[in-house]
């Protein structure tokens, strides 16, 4: 019997390539076809449109504000008196406002609330886009500056 076959010779270890490169190939190919190279698009979405709403005269008009709260003709209203308050008025139907900054879900929140409580229809109103002014872009120069309207002064001590 000849066992000479299985004992290794004396020279240094070798390791055979042609798998090592196959491999790396695949690795290469799985890569480059599940890579994506497209940069990140942008979606553009619609503006509102539509007429400003001429209003019932017994639509109520409820503004909601960036901190969650109902106002109402300028005055704010308090949570747990928002429901008697507008069924005091006895409107056919409530406008909500959101204001830019205002979560949806508050307004989920209000609308789910007034129309069950009221069994009125509610509807979700929006604000036209304010239009932008090359003023309210920023400062043309470092003489001028932004008061907390966001109005452009020139300072002339500067």
């Amino acid at each position: 019997m000849n066992l000479d076959r299985f004992r290794r010779e004396a020279g240094a270890p070798s390791v055979p390539l042609t798998p090592l490169i196959d491999v790396l190939f695949l690795m290469i190919i799985f890569l480059v076809l599940g890579g994506s190279f497209d940069t990140v698009e942008t979606v553009r979405l619609p503006e509102a449109s539509g007429q400003p709403a001429t209003g019932n005269a017994s639509t109520l008009r409820l503004e909601l504000r960036p901190d969650g709260r109902l106002w109402m003709e300028g005055k704010p209203l308090a949570a747990e008196d928002t429901i008697s308050a507008i069924r005091a008025l006895g409107p056919s139907a409530v406008l909500l406002l959101p204001d830019r900054q205002a979560r949806v879900g508050p307004l989920m929140r209000w609308y789910d609330r007034i129309r069950k409580a009221l069994g009125i229809p509610v509807q979700i109103g929006v604000r036209p886009p304010r239009e932008v002014s090359p003023v309210s872009r920023g400062p043309r120069n470092s003489r001028e500056s932004r008061d907390s309207r966001g109005s452009s002064v020139r300072d002339p001590g500067r």
